[in-house]
């Protein structure tokens, strides 16, 4: 099925070269045969991006993003896209445009074509021709593979993302340099013009001075603490001299109150008892009424 549609291709380019005969030059044909021998079979990495509308005579367009990669097939597109432009000043569009036009974030190639039933993603692509329309000219393609997720890990150099990192990079460790050369600079400057002569003097002259200080003042201040220290224990001596008798004297006053205070606690609270009696003027009465009793029975 391949080789018959290799050969419908070669019999259409033929029919497009006899029916441009009468029109065009010779030249124009041999260059126009020239451009499609250069992109003609040639496999390359690229990316389906999306389908866009062009405009409403020429209609919808699928967009492949070359491959980064694919260094020779992009300088020699920019070089079919210079002569094209020049050969065919008139056409309404040419499908080789730079990516920015797309508006994807990295700088390569697009290939405006048609492709049928298949997927978005990255791509084995092969050039199979380029065919000049009425208002167009476009490079038809054949999707050879598409790149499985086994093999997405080669996606960021599909779509140029690792030579962006790199560059961004580069990017950020030359200005690492050139903030760590500035700052290194300014301190350079900054200790020669603190390690001048004059400064060192200057240092010197108040450091002398700023120990002077510091030990007149620590002198100065241990004076006055000793002198501070024994006129305290002086005023606290006479305080305790004289303070001690009337602190006796205040703490007998308290000790007379709770004396007094629990005698008459016990005044209130003695019982009305009657007083005892005298055993000795008890014997005494005892004796004389039997020396009485006695006395009477001897009469």
């Amino acid at each position: 099925m391949s080789s018959a549609l290799e050969s419908n291709q070669t019999i259409n380019s033929s029919m497009d070269i006899s029916q441009c005969d009468s029109n065009e030059s010779m030249e124009t044909i041999k260059t126009k045969q020239y451009l499609r021998n250069l992109l003609k079979a040639r496999i390359f990495l690229g990316r389906y991006l999306e389908r866009r509308l062009i405009d409403e005579r020429i209609g919808y367009r699928d967009i492949v993003l070359l491959s980064t990669a694919e260094v020779e097939l992009k300088n020699d597109l920019t070089e079919v896209l210079r002569k094209l432009r020049t050969l065919c000043p008139k056409i309404h569009w040419i499908g080789i445009t730079d990516s920015h036009v797309v508006g994807c974030g990295s700088s390569g190639m697009c290939i405006w074509t048609e492709i049928d039933n298949q997927p978005l993603g990255p791509f084995w692509f092969q050039i199979k021709s380029l065919k000049f329309k009425e208002l167009e000219i476009i490079i038809t393609l054949k999707c050879l593979r598409h790149i499985s997720d086994s093999f997405l890990e080669l996606e960021p150099i599909l779509i140029g993302k690792s030579n962006k990192t790199i560059e961004s990079l580069d990017n950020k460790i030359e200005n690492s340099v050139e903030v760590l050369n500035e700052t290194y600079t300014e301190v350079v400057g900054t200790l020669k013009n603190a390690l001048s002569i004059r400064n060192a003097k200057e240092f010197f002259t108040f450091l002398l001075a700023f120990v002077i200080a510091i030990v007149t003042g620590s002198v100065s201040f241990v004076n006055f603490i000793g002198n501070f220290i024994l006129a305290l224990m002086r005023e606290l001596s006479m305080l305790i001299k004289n303070s001690t008798p009337m602190f006796l004297g205040l703490l007998d006053f308290f000790s007379k109150i709770v004396g007094g205070f629990y005698i008459l606690l016990a005044m209130l609270f003695k019982q009305n008892a009657p007083a005892p009696m005298d055993k000795r003027s008890l014997a005494h009465y005892d004796n004389y009424a039997q020396n009485k009793h006695y006395n009477r029975q001897f009469d």
